[in-house]
């Protein structure tokens, strides 16, 4: 059993603070967090010790194996890198970075010193999303169209960590991930984007063209939901030759419309399985913790995340050309 550490203790942290001490396959053995009373609670809840830097628990000699990033994306390439170089094997949180020419910077180096670098993409473990994969491989017809739209509350005003592009990097990274995740790689990008009542980025949609000749889009509006109860902030609408997918929010319902009857299938979570964001976090981080421990291939890696961010750049620059 490896020995993992979680660096940065904010929301996502927490999830996988809790994922990795009460993981089959990793033991918790300390964390990092800049915050002395947040690192004290951590540290009483979890019986480690928290460090406020991950240069002063590297210089600690404490013995682990495993870094779970979640800090702020600003911070991931200079965590990351030090980790490579410590020798230890790696889970980031999304976006790993927000340039492909960072991602692909510590791909290269991951690769030369064998780091196993995973990335949480936890959408893909959404209960109906599961399900719709399943479903979608046992239907075995061509895929026609996909779309995923998400209309969720995001700030309106530059600032910190929240920067113009935000909406496209940061959330619209989860949308892609989901598309490729069942139609397969991204070959051709066409985008518009808007900054409607907002210093950044609020609307953007981008048509999609994937390799097996499925065509799709992402969109993305941030006039939704500001509580998680209030309505589904998230579609996934998929078409086959057989029958249609939708698929409300990542986690709550799948219907299954077949073209050649009247009636339709509905599929969901039962009342008395947690199926929230959170479970789907905690799924992703215990994937990779498994398939490090297990010598299997990793669930969604670094080579992934490049991809995926490529594909977003894309976005961007065909967003811009529009406007222009």
């Amino acid at each position: 059993m490896k020995r993992s550490v979680v660096i940065g203790c904010g929301w996502a942290g927490a999830h996988h603070l809790r994922t990795a001490a009460e993981s089959r396959y990793t033991r918790l053995v300390a964390a990092v967090e800049p915050d002395g009373k947040k690192g004290g609670q951590i540290s009483r809840q979890y019986g480690i010790p928290v460090y406020k830097s991950l240069p002063e628990l590297l210089e600690s000699k404490t013995e682990f194996e495993i870094g779970i990033v979640a800090t702020l994306p600003d911070l991931h390439k200079s965590m990351c890198e030090m980790l490579i170089e410590a020798g230890k094997d790696i889970l980031c949180e999304k976006p790993v970075c927000r340039s492909s020419a960072e991602i692909l910077f510590l791909q290269r180096k991951a690769f030369e010193a064998g780091t196993r670098f995973g990335v949480v993409f936890n959408q893909r473990y959404g209960p109906a999303v599961q399900k719709a994969k399943e479903q979608l491989e046992a239907d075995g017809s061509t895929m026609h169209l996909i779309t995923a739209s998400m209309y969720q509350h995001w700030p309106v005003v530059c600032g910190g960590h929240i920067q113009e592009t935000f909406m496209i990097t940061d959330a619209c990274c989860h949308l892609l991930d989901l598309v490729t995740y069942f139609a397969g790689k991204v070959c051709g990008v066409k985008a518009v984007a808007v900054k409607n009542e907002s210093e950044l980025y609020s609307d953007v949609i981008a048509v999609l063209t994937f390799e097996n000749g499925c065509i799709g889009s992402i969109s993305h509006t941030n006039v939704g939901g500001k509580l998680d109860t209030q309505h589904p902030f998230q579609c996934v609408d998929i078409h086959t030759k057989n029958a249609r997918y939708y698929i409300e929010n990542q986690s709550d319902r799948l219907t299954v419309y077949p073209h050649d009857g009247q009636m339709r299938k509905v599929w969901e979570p039962s009342v008395f399985c947690r199926h929230d964001y959170a479970v789907s976090m905690q799924m992703a981080c215990e994937d990779y913790l498994r398939a490090v421990d297990t010598g299997q291939p990793l669930p969604a890696d670094i080579h992934q995340a490049a991809e995926n961010m490529h594909v977003l750049e894309a976005v961007l620059a065909s967003a811009r050309s529009e406007i222009n």
